[in-house]
């Protein structure tokens, strides 16, 4: 239930609730009065309002115009009578000086305390606990004796001092309720606010746990759940910004090694050429041609860093256009070809005999394959000399679902099986790899899972039963892939 349904119900029930106890209230009073409901209440009290009228009139004609009857002892028991069953009464002096004090003015043991000075004017008395309104009248006798009475009527059923006890049980009942709607009401919103304070002070000071959070379906439970949320990506930001220093104290560790070997070698060398160890034109030739490879190796590994970087930072800008892979293959493998053969590397190419279209941007692709075949040509170099086939390396391409197929595979010594499951790990060089002979900064493979994943497909790599390593590329066909330019 929300705050505002909750809150515009507690005031429903704060204005309603003490009306509806209060016609309860009073409904058990009426039962206990005797009448069957609240409708038997004001026919009665009409009915009896108009018989005291009637019957005090009667008493005042008499007293007025023909007060000889006070003298019929029947008469005036007969109207004690009448008047008894209206709670009325009446008391006057008799010609002797006596009192008649009728039976409901007997309420007061001192009769003559209903007569006041006034006369003509209805004047209020409490006696016995109810409350009576007493006519005092002047009046004579046929013979002309002066003499005075009291016309007596009872007001309330209830007595007088109940009517205090009434209305503060009233009123206690009303606050009661008021205090007991408006403090569940308040707890219900204070104790979510509390836990949601203290969870606030809990992250404030670092703790990213999981705390108890309000799980209603009010308008808090919403913040719970907001701020349960802004925990969860606050952790996940966390742990990938720790993530993020380990691998800067990472790459910075791996590029401090690249860079000083290299570096070391070429001031070697310089130093030999300096110190006059290269003292022959072919000496000098071979040690200038060493600090070159090494300073071109410098640049690539450079410029591997820097797109590396640009990758992981997605800061490197994408162009996807359809193209047919195949027709892309052919024309790439042309150019590879003359490189690869000079290394004593067979190049083949396995294609299908139709178009297959991708969406892909052909320079990041271009590079991909470069990587891979680079990869490739490294293992070869670790044959043996035992083999009786010549280094190869095959690119075929081939359809899966809806991805296209991008094999490079070759005939070298393989991959370490628990190589396997790291080769796309930046820095992560196998044995055979970390020789002097084959080097590589271990970013290659690295960019081109980045590269792939970028193209939506996915990159893996096994050992071939034969013997050699095989890297699928699977790359979505044309139509599964809405139109991207980075």
């Amino acid at each position: 239930m929300s705050i505002r349904l909750r809150l515009l119900l507690s005031y429903i029930m704060i204005t309603f609730v003490p009306l509806l106890l209060g016609i309860m209230l009073l409904a058990f009073f009426v039962h206990l009065l005797g009448y069957t409901d609240l409708r038997d209440v004001f026919a009665q009290n009409r009915d009896k309002s108009y018989r005291q009228t009637v019957l005090l009139g009667e008493m005042w004609y008499v007293l007025n115009q023909d007060s000889g009857k006070l003298l019929d002892e029947g008469y005036v028991s007969n109207l004690d009578h009448r008047l008894e069953e209206i709670k009325s009464g009446f008391v006057y002096t008799k010609p002797d000086g006596e009192l008649y004090a009728s039976k409901v003015a007997q309420v007061n043991p001192y009769p003559k305390d209903w007569f006041s000075d006034t006369s003509n004017v209805s004047e209020k008395q409490t006696v016995g606990g109810y409350s009576y309104s007493v006519y005092n009248v002047k009046f004579s006798y046929p013979d002309g004796k002066l003499a005075k009475a009291a016309l007596i009527y009872r007001e309330d059923d209830i007595p007088v001092f109940w009517k205090p006890y009434v209305n503060l049980f009233l009123l206690l009942i009303v606050v009661l309720f008021i205090v007991l709607t408006s403090y569940f009401v308040a707890r219900s919103i204070t104790r979510p606010l509390a836990t949601l304070k203290n969870a606030a002070l809990s992250l404030k000071e670092g703790n990213l746990e999981p705390v108890p959070l309000p799980r209603s379906r009010n308008e808090l439970g919403e913040v719970g759940r907001a701020f349960e949320e802004m925990r969860l990506r606050l952790k996940a930001t966390i742990v990938k910004m720790q993530q993020y220093e380990e691998n800067r104290k990472m790459l910075l560790s791996h590029i401090s090694h690249d860079l000083k070997t290299p570096i070391t070698a070429i001031k070697g060398y310089v130093e030999g050429i300096m110190d006059g160890v290269a003292n022959t034109p072919e000496k000098q030739e071979r040690y200038m041609r060493t600090i070159y490879n090494k300073a071109d190796g410098m640049d690539r590994l450079i410029d591997e860093l820097f797109l590396y970087s640009k990758l992981d930072l997605h800061k490197e800008e994408f162009h996807f256009l359809n193209m047919d892979l195949t027709a892309f293959l052919r024309h790439y493998m042309e150019d590879q070809q003359f490189e690869m053969e000079k290394m004593g590397i067979q190049l083949h190419l396995r294609t299908e005999n139709k178009p297959v279209v991708v969406r892909a941007d052909a320079e990041k692709l271009s590079r991909v394959l470069g990587n891979m075949l680079q990869n490739s040509c490294k293992y070869m170099a670790m044959r043996g000399t035992d083999r009786d086939d010549s280094p190869s390396v095959t690119v075929g391409i081939g359809l899966s679902g809806s991805f296209a197929s991008l094999t490079v595979e070759d005939n070298g010594p393989g991959i370490e099986t628990e190589a396997l499951p790291h080769l796309f790990d930046r820095f992560y060089r196998a044995d055979l790899s970390r020789c002097s002979e084959t080097g590589g900064s271990g970013l290659g493979l690295s960019i081109v899972r980045q590269i792939v994943e970028e193209h939506g497909g996915i990159v893996s790599a096994m050992n071939r039963p034969l013997g050699g390593a095989a890297f699928v590329i699977l790359l979505p066909l044309a139509g599964g892939r809405e139109e991207d330019n980075r």
